[in-house]
């Protein structure tokens, strides 16, 4: 009788338990279902162009936020976003997608208005700008001892260095010199609730580990093989 308790109450335990894990897993597929949602909806909402390489119809899109002030940011682009490229930039079914979110700053503004108004003359260009310009602003700590006249100076020669034509390069060099007004609320990163750069998406999902490149390449080939089983 002892003996068939035990196995009763063990049982129930365990029912329990199950109980518990089966509900924990709807809850959490809900909560990545809304956040789906709520990304997708800003993203469509937006009027911002949003630079990006690979595919526009890949089945797997990895979207940071960033900014060029942010130190993290450099160290991420460094360490991760150049690795990206030189493992998914030929992948047809990856697309990356960048987007700044701007500090309440001069130099923060300039950035924004040069680096958006690349994106749409020449997106190729694009790129080779955006990895030089983390590496030539100032970091967030040091905009206190850097006047906008400075780093005016200093981001001028990086536009010379693209050899753009002419008229799009009078074009950036006139946004430094006097930048237009932004938006400070930015619509998306207000909308998805981010507080903090670098931010990583795949997929409309946050993802938590991204300092680590190999997980995060695994991370990324499991969503591409998750997709090619849904076909």
């Amino acid at each position: 009788m002892y003996s068939r308790k035990r196995v009763t109450l063990f049982l129930s335990v365990i029912a329990i338990i199950l109980t518990v894990l089966v509900i924990f897993q709807s809850k959490q597929h809900v909560d990545l279902n809304k956040e789906g949602k709520r990304f997708a909806q800003a993203i469509n909402t937006t009027k911002q162009v949003i630079p990006s390489w690979g595919n526009n119809k890949a089945s797997v899109t990895i979207t940071q936020f960033g900014n060029y002030l942010c130190s993290h940011c450099k160290r991420f682009d460094r360490d991760i976003v150049l690795r990206l490229e030189k493992d998914f930039k030929n992948n047809p079914q990856i697309q990356f997608q960048y987007i700044d979110v701007p500090f309440s700053n001069e130099i923060s503004n300039i950035n924004s208005n040069v680096s958006q108004k690349l994106y749409t003359l020449n997106k190729y260009k694009y790129w080779d700008l955006h990895h030089k310009m983390f590496t030539a602003s100032p970091k967030a700590s040091e905009l206190n001892k850097t006047t906008t006249a400075h780093y005016q100076q200093h981001l001028l020669p990086l536009i010379d260095q693209l050899k753009l034509d002419q008229s799009t390069t009078q074009t950036l060099q006139e946004l430094i010199k006097k930048p237009k007004a932004l938006n400070r609320t930015h619509g998306l990163a207000h909308q998805l609730n981010i507080d903090h750069v670098p931010v990583l998406y795949i997929n409309q999902r946050r993802t938590e580990n991204i300092t680590d490149y190999k997980a995060l390449k695994r991370e990324i080939i499991s969503a591409l093989n998750n997709t090619t089983k849904n076909r």
